[in-house]
């Protein structure tokens, strides 16, 4: 199988022009130098490098660095909430603890405390990858190296809050939401500004109108939400500045 091509710009984005006589012409260029291009198709990969699924759903070949996070959380949930091999007051965030523990700053973002919250945080790791994807993100690892700038940027803000600040060695806390709202805060600024390169690695993320706006909604709605009983408001504060610092860089 094939398709046409022009021959002078290489484009692919040719129309017939019924008032030349159906004559084909390259939409880019305007040229009539039409030639014909083949295709291959290995059976694996198509569609220039995207798999379409039979519901119109498609699956990127960059989409394993959002898999990887989703695996940790659904892993340690089976781990803890299933099996039973981990005791969660032995991994979760705790500000008075940090120090002397702080295996605490990585283990808490992938512990959740039931599966609604697992269901929850791991949703908002899908709701990343549909906007990366539309701002046009073309970095193969950057999901993977925000997350990791994020959790201890993030884990910093919010232990900062709770020793200096509030003065409070107790708060405890644990899931994957503050290092979504990092990543949302990274989206929302993307969104308005763009943003070409982070700390030198090329992602070319564009301006996106309806982008911004549809963040804008989640974002305001999620903070409401994070002031509801048993929900972390600080966790979630620190995340989305964290990643609003992030973006500055």
């Amino acid at each position: 199988m094939g398709i046409h091509q022009c021959k002078n710009c290489g484009s692919t984005n040719i129309r017939n022009d019924r008032s030349l006589g159906g004559r084909l012409v390259c939409i880019k260029c305007g040229s009539f130098t039409i030639g014909f291009k083949q295709r291959r198709n290995s059976g694996k990969n198509f569609h220039q490098g995207y798999r379409s699924l039979s519901s119109g759903i498609t699956i990127n070949k960059n989409d394993w660095q959002y898999l990887i996070p989703f695996l940790i959380c659904l892993i340690a949930f089976i781990a803890t909430d299933i099996l039973r091999l981990f005791d969660k007051s032995n991994i979760v965030y705790w500000s008075g603890g940090l120090l002397a523990q702080p295996h605490r700053i990585l283990t808490a973002h992938f512990f959740h405390g039931d599966f609604g919250h697992l269901l929850f945080n791991t949703g908002g790791i899908i709701v990343a990858r549909n906007f990366f994807k539309t701002l046009g993100l073309s970095n193969r690892l950057f999901f993977l190296i925000l997350i990791a700038f994020l959790i201890p940027l993030q884990v910093s803000i919010n232990w900062f809050y709770d020793i200096f600040i509030t003065r409070n060695p107790m708060s405890l806390a644990l899931g994957f939401s503050g290092i979504i709202y990092g990543i949302d805060a990274f989206i929302l600024l993307a969104s308005i500004y763009g943003k070409q390169t982070f700390l030198g690695v090329q992602i070319d993320l564009s301006r996106n109108y309806q982008c911004r706006q549809t963040m804008t909604i989640l974002t305001v709605m999620g903070i409401l939400y994070s002031f509801a009983p048993g929900i972390s408001l600080i966790g979630h504060l620190s995340g989305f500045t964290a990643g609003a610092i992030l973006f500055l860089l």
